[in-house]
């Protein structure tokens, strides 16, 4: 191979004439060779070079590649690349989420994030090369001039305007400085949020400590007190909760985790496709609570992994928990103060026992805003003991009437349950982007769930064209009457949901960037970019209900129901308009969101 603008003169006698003529100077020719090869003036076989290096990604390495990213004088691609044979490029290269196929030539550096590097035909690249979640690919003769570097761990980022920047998980801890020095350890007072703002709590809040020691497998103690806003400073049992949870870290850089877990809380049944800042606003200011909960306290002890090198989670549990209901309190709300409540579903009382695996698969490109990539999550649940049993109650509504909650007939056998969301994101163009996903939920063994396991559809988070709860298999028909509480509904929804959602997501063609040019007082404003969106999507969703042989049941399947819709986006922010194609319980309805649909 010879390189553009470099010659290479044959061996002559008067280079060799000042090499004496004897037999070290066969010698000192082929170090020099040796040598010469080491330092890259030659191609390379890649075959030495393609193990990506595990672990964790080094922090220079990581800065590296934002530092190239973010040069003016490189070229980015985003998505699949291909250099076509013929075809020279000079200059820096990098590109981000998906392989880069190179049969022409690249004359500078190269770069790929997220993504595969593969050399076909005669290709090559004249500079160095940087791989960061990804590999070389076999080749029969690919050829690379400079140093060759890859890792197998990603890189997660986001981008910004014009700008790629890494992508921070959010803290939920106090300021570091808080933190106390122990020597063998640091301890750090701590405040969290224990969920979102619901109509059994008010604001749950954990409120301890914890304590982390040093090392390459450090191991961390939380205690933690809970506290709900609806009891004021009615300080008892009833109105507190707790959580203690004992962890060590695994491998020496944090790719797996074991640990003990003491709880006693309130859980969402399900979060129904809304994220927790959603449904606190909707239950503070327009006094409409999205979700269902229950009451669970116990311990359990789990296994995860978090392989650095590969985008795969897995975790496997064991948990011994008491269930029981939550009570509607009243906590403050902005509007509506004597407004009811909405009520709740019965809760199967009782001991439970569960093991449970979970599989995650994550290669998207960027954790807030995918534009490309897999995520495909997997969650599998076996009942192996205990008893649930429904809590007698009366019935109030006529079409309930007859059916007897009683001891013998609200028994749940052991069951088995099965989440699967797979989503697919797609990058069709600069500022185009197709999401779809597929989710289904409920029993793998064709056995009753009890209602705090049972699932539903319908409403802003899945089915936006139809009612809340709208697939729910009609276990809100009527309304019983528990006995020393409240009335409820007589279960929660249905043992399986099946969920098909497609969305298109785009940018309309202008922006608005504050002047940072003459506002140099204000950082902020380089940073800020707002570009409105255009969304059209669409959904498809049904539900099944097992009632077993010993069970009053009042639910039915819920039939197939579809809706279309459209919305404007900036950011997170969106005004989004839904019609329902079947099933028409409703009319055009129009929403507002604070995130993405998924």
């Amino acid at each position: 191979m010879t390189y553009p603008n470099r010659t290479h003169e044959p061996w002559s006698e008067s280079v060799m004439s000042g090499i004496p003529s004897h037999p070290g100077r066969t010698l000192l020719l082929v170090s020099v060779v040796l040598a010469t090869l080491g330092t890259g003036l030659f191609p390379r076989p890649l075959q030495a070079q393609v193990t990506p290096v595990g672990g964790a990604l080094p922090q220079e390495v990581r800065q590296e590649a934002f530092d190239f990213l973010n040069d003016p004088g490189t070229l980015r691609a985003a998505g699949g690349t291909r250099i076509p044979a013929g075809t020279r490029l000079t200059g820096a290269l990098g590109v981000l989420g998906g392989e880069l196929r190179v049969a022409g030539v690249v004359e500078g550096p190269v770069l790929v994030v997220n993504g595969d590097l593969s050399l076909v035909g005669e290709g090559r690249i004249e500079g160095s090369v940087l791989i960061i979640g990804g590999r070389l690919l076999p080749a029969d003769d690919p050829t690379v001039s400079g140093p060759i570097r890859a890792y197998a761990a990603p890189l997660r980022f986001r981008i910004r305007g014009d700008r790629i920047e890494p992508e921070e998980l959010p803290a939920r801890d106090l300021a570091p400085f808080l933190q106390a020095d122990l020597g063998f350890a640091t301890l750090r007072p701590t405040i969290r949020s224990a969920g979102n703002y619901n109509r059994t709590e008010g604001l749950p809040l954990y409120v301890g400590s914890v304590l982390r020691s040093g090392g390459r497998n450090p191991t961390e103690v939380e205690a933690f007190g809970l506290w709900r806003s609806a009891s004021g400073l009615e300080l008892d049992s009833e109105n507190l909760g707790y959580r203690f949870s004992v962890s060590q870290d695994l491998g020496g850089s944090g790719e797996g985790r074991m640990g003990l877990i003491l709880h006693s809380e309130t859980r969402p049944i399900e979060s129904r496709g809304i994220g927790n800042p959603e449904a606190s606003f909707t239950t503070f200011f327009l006094r409409r609570d999205f979700r269902d909960y229950f009451e669970a306290s116990g311990w359990s002890t789990f296994l995860e992994l978090n392989p650095l090198d590969r985008p795969l989670r897995a975790r496997i549990e064991y948990r011994e928990e008491n269930h029981g209901p939550a009570q509607i309190r009243n906590p403050w709300t902005l509007r509506d103060q004597e407004t009811p409540w909405r009520p709740q579903p019965l809760i199967a009382e009782g001991s439970v026992r569960t093991l449970a695996l979970g599989l995650a698969v994550d290669t998207r490109d960027d954790l807030r805003e995918p534009s490309t990539g897999w995520l495909a999550e997997a969650d599998l649940r076996r009942r192996v003991g205990g008893g649930l049993q429904l809590p007698e109650a009366t019935t109030v509504s006529e079409g309930l009437r007859g059916l007897n909650f009683d001891e013998d007939s609200a028994g749940f056998p052991l069951a088995t349950d099965l989440t699967l969301d797979l989503r697919r994101y797609n990058r069709l163009g600069p500022n185009t982007r197709l999401n779809v996903r597929l989710l289904l939920a409920g029993s793998v063994d064709g056995n009753p769930l009890a209602p705090q396991f049972q699932r539903t559809l319908g409403g802003e988070g899945s089915l936006p064209g139809h009612r809340r709860f709208s697939v729910d298999c009609d276990a809100r028909a009527g309304l019983v009457d528990e006995l020393g509480g409240e009335q409820r509904h007589p279960a929660y929804g249905c043992d399986r949901v099946g969920l098909f959602q497609a969305e298109l997501h785009g940018y309309l063609p202008f922006s608005w960037k504050p002047d940072a040019e003459n506002r140099t007082d204000w950082e902020l404003g380089s940073q800020v970019l707002l570009q409105p969106g255009w969304t059209v999507f669409g959904g498809v969703g049904g539900g099944r209900a097992h009632p077993g042989d010993s069970l009053i049941d009042p639910r039915t399947d819920s039939p197939l129901r579809a809706d279309i819709g459209a919305g404007l986006t900036l950011g997170p922010l969106g005004m989004y308009w839904a019609y329902p194609l079947s099933r028409r319980d409703r009319g055009l309805n129009f929403f507002m969101r604070l995130a993405r649909g998924f």
